[in-house]
């Protein structure tokens, strides 16, 4: 394979390096025991619960390497106590450097490709099983039952919340493969049926990442843990009133994490750096929360209150949900605006289940749980309602009047929606909104569960989507 120039290769090596499973960075800066070091692509990654460092240095020469520079890399990884070096060159290696290197960590890669085909093959990767009638979008499930039921994508890794496996796991969409499993932390019970004593795990809840780490909200549980994603290891459990049930959100840059409880009436803002909590009450009356969303831009959080809203000032029996937008800066709630719907003088019992956020028309989207409204769309601002989207029924969503559009995703000029009582991805119109396709998603009992898009594409968003499945373990 030829390569247009040196950075085309650089990337090229880092991409070889994250499909093996590594945590690999370019042009990164580290400091060793004596100098401060620009690298050209640096890899971590955990073996045998151990961190191993890589150094790569990128040599797209026209001529062969020479012994000085496999000596100056071997001096380099020496001041940094790195794992192994390895320098990779199409054009070769001089004899001197072959001798040089001969015996030590360092390693001579001759080609990138061959190189990438040799490793990947030789991966301890975990396949996923394909399952497919042939007739439609080819399915790709856990070999255990998993249970993925949230999805997220860093680093071109996908991260799964796996509910029946109370495990993390990190796949590599490329190879189709998971990379490593988390196990999730276990807790002794007493059986309410024979009073035995038994071993169980917490399942995982929503996921955000920050600043190399991940957050995830363990259900039943009192914390949200913190797992350092370059070492796979648990360095951090949060313990906040109302434990791990409730949904994570995460600012731009990174430095703030936000949690709302679904089983106490409050939010946190949680300093990704200290850990330091700032407990935030809900609006007057607001219980419970499925879904939570940071603006991008501007200092504003979107809550999803499951019960205790007014509509038109009025308080309705059953759920009176509503979306509640609280300024971050200022520190106070600018808006709410109401989703429930009435009819004969009582409120649907509708939730407000996910949140997206659309950068180009300066929208909300709402998935509305166990409502006939489908989608609200609001104004990302006011939160005045643009319109509704609201979908038909079909066989499959029997014996439900509603839908449930849990999870929404958004590519080029397309919004996706899973659908899970009609088992079903709606493809959307991004601008008008109207409705362009349905693709049948297999039947299951809980339905699919959330959406990702991997390496978005203006061509065809719709083969690069991922689907989870809380039932069946697919994507």
């Amino acid at each position: 394979m030829s390569y247009t120039d040196w950075h085309v290769y650089q990337e090229a090596t880092a991409e070889v390096f994250r499909r093996l499973g590594c945590n690999a960075q370019v042009d990164f800066r580290v400091t060793g025991a004596r100098a401060t070091h620009d690298i050209d692509v640096y890899a971590t990654f955990l073996r045998s619960g151990i961190l191993c460092t890589w150094v790569i240095e990128c040599k797209l020469w026209k001529t062969r390497v020479p012994k000085e520079k496999v000596l100056a890399l071997k001096s380099l990884i020496d001041d940094l106590g790195a794992d192994r070096g390895i320098i990779v060159s199409e054009a070769g290696f001089q004899p001197g450097a072959q001798d040089a290197a001969r015996g030590t960590n360092i390693t001579l890669v001759t080609s990138l490709d061959d190189f990438a085909k040799t490793a990947l093959a030789a991966t301890s990767e975990v396949p996923l099983t394909l399952n497919s009638d042939g007739d439609g979008e080819p399915i790709y499930q856990f070999p255990n039952r998993a249970e993925p039921h949230d999805v997220l994508l860093h680093d071109n890794f996908i991260i799964t919340a796996n509910w029946a496996g109370c495990s993390i796991s990190i796949i590599n969409p490329i190879s189709k493969a998971i990379v490593r499993t988390i196990d999730l932390d276990k807790y002794e019970a007493i059986s309410s049926q024979d009073g035995a004593r038994e071993i169980r795990s917490h399942p995982p809840g929503s996921l955000v990442v920050a600043d190399g780490r991940l957050f995830v909200g363990q259900v039943f549980s009192e914390v949200v843990l913190v797992i350092d994603l370059a070492t796979h290891a648990i360095v951090k459990r949060i313990t906040l009133p109302g434990g791990g049930d409730g949904q994570l959100a995460v600012s731009q840059d990174e430095k703030e994490i936000y949690f709302a409880s679904n089983r106490v009436s409050q939010f946190y803002i949680i300093d990704s750096a200290t850990y330091a909590v700032t407990t935030v009450a809900y609006p007057e009356g607001g219980r419970g929360c499925m879904s939570l969303l940071r603006h991008p831009t501007l200092p504003l959080l979107y809550i999803g209150i499951q019960r205790g809203g007014r509509i038109d000032g009025q308080s309705y029996p059953h759920a009176n949900c509503y979306l509640a937008i609280y300024d971050v800066s200022r520190q106070t709630y600018i808006a709410d605006a109401q989703l429930a719907e009435t009819n004969n003088g009582r409120a649907d019992d509708a939730t407000p289940a996910c949140l997206t956020y659309d950068d180009l028309h300066n929208r909300i989207y709402v998935g509305m749980f166990q409502s006939n409204r489908g989608i609200c769309v609001l104004d990302a601002e006011s939160g005045m309602p643009v319109q509704d989207i609201r979908f038909e029924t079909n066989p499959w969503s029997k014996p439900f009047r509603w839908v449930d559009p849990l999870s929404q995703a958004l590519t080029a000029d397309l919004l996706l929606s899973i659908n899970r009582n009609n088992r079903e991805l709606a493809i959307l119109d991004r601008a008008s909104l109207q409705l362009k396709k349905s693709i049948f998603l297999g039947d299951a009992p809980n339905g699919p569960r959330a959406v990702l898009v991997w390496e978005e594409s203006r061509s065809s968003g719709l083969s690069l989507a991922r689907i989870a499945s809380n039932s069946v373990g697919t994507w």
